[in-house]
């Protein structure tokens, strides 16, 4: 490597092509999972139009259909992801590949609500939670150890701390439907080491509330002991409240908790984002990056009428002048993302691979292992978009049918 053989070699921290201030290189960032809640979980206004994303989805509705409030719009492809539906009655005004656009009307008509809680274990009650928006992977088959990871997602965001907090029947029958299919000998919630939280039916962990720590990998890992260990499912605590008022009310899932300049606020899915900041009265200059989900893993959005999807859990308005603008430069090879990440993979590699469209490259080098946490393009010191990269070759192999299904 140009003669670094016959010269010292320095630590991979230290091999940058441009001199780093010794402020940054000693920059102590602490990701600090810990939040304050302010409020009861509020809601927000039907908007007079949603937009919901239908990208790799079965379309299960056409342009010009009146639809009611809980209409399944679209189906998964996936064995086990959930199905989408109306949030709100209304007319559907627009589709194409990537989303579809409903004119919302002032009718409350709604599905007729199905009795979920009397229904028998095994693959009737799995397919009719999925109809009803549920991901069903958690649920399907027998397990050891359940484990419902109550930490909160990402930095900024206190959806799950929320829920804890204010969700306690939903959690009760959801856990309760969760324990039938499962049939768990121990049932754990993980929660932030000091968090007083409790579901009954459970016992109580508390694992250190720093970024990754939430990831639920790590959060087993912490529980347990032991990385990946096959008797062992982890549901999240979002997860377990959805599939709690399912079982309570009949109904499929059509919001979502998101937390949004410190308050937490249940959505309408396929609400656009201009109308969450019309209602929160938030202003957006046009240089700002508005980011959906979090600071880590959150995707910044190109148009303010993007809706809001079910695992949209926060939003985030991020000043152009906060951080360097992320863009396709070459990679250093600092090392930098390799000592971030938590999945013990080459992100650098991966995304090089992805990058000029050797999927099947990337797959070899890990490209599964991947946990999406984000952290290495938070760190790169070139500002490359590694997880999205890391997204792009995962979707197209996924698309090519040689990916792993969700």
């Amino acid at each position: 490597m140009y003669g670094l053989s016959r010269r010292k070699r320095w630590p991979v921290r230290r091999r940058f092509l441009l001199p780093v201030p010794r402020e940054v290189d000693m920059l102590k960032i602490h990701y600090s999972l810990d939040s304050e809640l302010h409020n009861e979980i509020l809601e927000i206004p039907a908007p007079a139009e949603l937009n919901i994303q239908v990208r790799n989805l079965v379309l299960r509705t056409k342009k010009g259909a009146l639809i009611n409030k809980g209409d399944i719009l679209a189906e998964a492809p996936s064995p086990f992801g959930g199905a989408y539906h109306a949030s709100a009655c209304g007319k559907v005004m627009k589709v194409n590949y990537h989303h579809m656009t409903i004119k919302c009307s002032d009718s409350e008509t709604s599905v007729e609500p199905l009795d979920v809680q009397s229904m028998g274990t095994g693959k009737e009650l799995l397919r009719t939670l999925q109809g009803l928006g549920v991901h069903v992977a958690p649920l399907s088959g027998r397990a050891d150890v359940l484990i419902i990871n109550g930490m909160n997602p990402e930095p900024g965001i206190s959806a799950a701390q929320q829920i804890l907090k204010d969700g306690g029947e939903y959690l009760k029958a959801g856990l309760e439907l969760a324990r039938k299919l499962i049939t768990p000998g121990r049932t754990v919630l993980a929660v932030a080491k000091g968090d007083k939280s409790a579901i009954p039916g459970a016992e109580t962990v508390g694992v250190k509330a720093k970024y990754p720590s939430s990831l639920d990998a790590l959060v087993v890992r912490a529980v347990t002991g032991k990385e990946f260990p096959s008797d062992t499912k982890v549901i999240s605590v979002m997860d377990l409240y959805d599939l709690g008022r399912v079982a309570v009310s009949g109904q499929p899932i059509t919001d979502t908790i998101m937390t949004i300049a410190g308050r937490n606020y249940r959505v309408p899915l396929g609400t656009p984002i201009k109308h969450l900041l019309q209602t929160l009265d938030l202003p957006v200059a046009s240089t700002d990056i508005v980011v959906l989900g979090g600071p880590f893993q959150g995707e910044s959005v190109y148009s303010l009428d993007e809706g809001v999807k079910k695992t949209d859990y926060g939003l985030f308005i991020i000043p152009a002048s906060q951080f360097p603008a992320v863009q396709d430069a070459p990679c250093i090879n600092c090392g930098e993302c390799v000592l971030q990440c938590p999945a013990r993979v080459q992100p650098h590699l991966i995304s090089r691979y992805a990058e000029y469209e050797r999927f099947e490259q990337a797959e070899k080098h890990g490209l599964n292992s991947c946990f999406e946490c984000g952290l290495c393009s938070f760190n790169c010191f070139s500002r490359r978009p590694l997880l999205q990269y890391i997204r792009f070759a995962k979707a197209q192999l996924q698309a090519s049918g040689h990916g792993e299904q969700a």
